[in-house]
């Protein structure tokens, strides 16, 4: 079984979600964490999961689209 590991972390909702698009189009499955945390913008954040094996090819793409 592969592991999941954090990509990014963000402040929104809406923003990890236009994220969890742009991965997902290439291919590459997400796990949104904290999406029904009411207090997002004051803790954690909203984390972008994705299985270890995908890690380097999520940052490449978000590299590219200067979304870290």
């Amino acid at each position: 079984m592969d592991d999941t590991v954090t990509l990014a972390t963000y402040s929104t909702l809406a923003e990890a979600y236009i994220i969890k698009g742009m991965l997902e189009s290439h291919g590459i499955k997400t796990i949104v964490r904290n999406e029904n945390n009411l207090y997002v913008p004051i803790f954690d954040g909203v984390s972008i999961m994705v299985l270890e094996k995908d890690l380097e090819r999520a940052l490449l793409l978000l590299r590219e689209n200067d979304d870290i």
